[in-house]
């Protein structure tokens, strides 16, 4: 910003030292103002889900990460990442100690909780990993009668799923992680196990499982995921201006910019 202090008072040329304060003090308070803007900060805890969010050493990477960073940079706020288990993840936004979370699907229980951004960050296919040798066919979610189907502590995997486990359809045993999951899954601990699509195949790459583990067609539940903050007035007012962001951003192409680069 640049500030124009007047000298002297036009037609007499006295000096005007209370003028020229009022107006430095005002520059001052406006400069002041606007670098306070710049060092605002959003705090988001997140768990270990690459491509979405993962650590390279200590960086956080993924491309919901990407996407709020540049949400964030539009609305003049600079967007910090904490990991944790999902659990607890979750735990500390409705805790109010952490502000903000990425990567849930809205539920009733968790909307009571939680303020949420309303435009998705991405959609998620969770489909059935299963061990080659042990495959079963399965073309709907009734077909894993009697199965050990095992989940990631946590997550949520759609209402017919939950209605069936439930019922006792199916059991199913939890692990702390995806990538714990699919160990699992390979030791031969589950009969199958629910996992993302993109996060699961990316992950039975990196784990080197390509001849261990497969995907069954059937797909469990198709759900979009946001952004979801701590229950405050200030935060759900934070919300409504993160979905016009978002919004502009998947408008101009860089929200399908940031994806293509992590998935094709």
């Amino acid at each position: 910003m640049n500030c124009v202090y007047p000298v002297e008072n036009a037609g007499t040329g006295a000096t005007m030292p209370f003028g020229r304060t009022i107006i430095a003090a005002l520059c001052l308070t406006l400069q002041l103002g606007s670098a306070a803007a710049q060092s605002v900060s959003m705090e988001f805890a997140v768990s270990e889900w690459p491509p979405a969010e993962y650590l390279v050493e200590g960086e956080a990477r993924g491309y919901h990460v990407d996407i709020v960073r540049a949400v964030l940079q539009s609305m003049g706020v600079s967007a910090r990442f904490s990991f944790f288990p999902w659990k607890r993840a979750e735990m500390l936004v409705q805790r109010k100690e952490i502000p903000g979370l990425l990567s849930l699907h809205p539920t009733p229980d968790r909307e009571a909780q939680l303020v949420f951004a309303r435009e998705p960050l991405s959609s998620s296919d969770n489909v059935l990993f299963v061990a080659k040798g042990r495959e079963f066919s399965a073309n709907r979610l009734e077909a894993l009668v009697g199965k050990t189907i095992g989940v990631t502590a946590g997550y949520n995997y759609g209402d017919d799923f939950k209605r069936l486990s439930d019922q006792g359809l199916f059991k199913t045993d939890a692990a702390t992680t995806d990538e714990q999951g699919l160990r699992k899954l390979v030791a031969g601990r589950f009969d199958a196990f629910v996992c993302d699509r993109v996060v699961g195949l990316g992950l039975v790459r990196s784990l080197g499982l390509q001849e261990q583990v497969q995907v069954l067609p059937l797909v469990v539940s198709s759900v979009n995921l946001h952004a979801a903050f701590a229950r405050t007035p200030a935060n759900a007012e934070f919300a409504k201006r993160f979905d016009v962001a978002l919004r502009k951003l998947k408008k101009s192409g860089e929200w399908q910019r940031i994806m293509d680069g992590y998935l094709k």
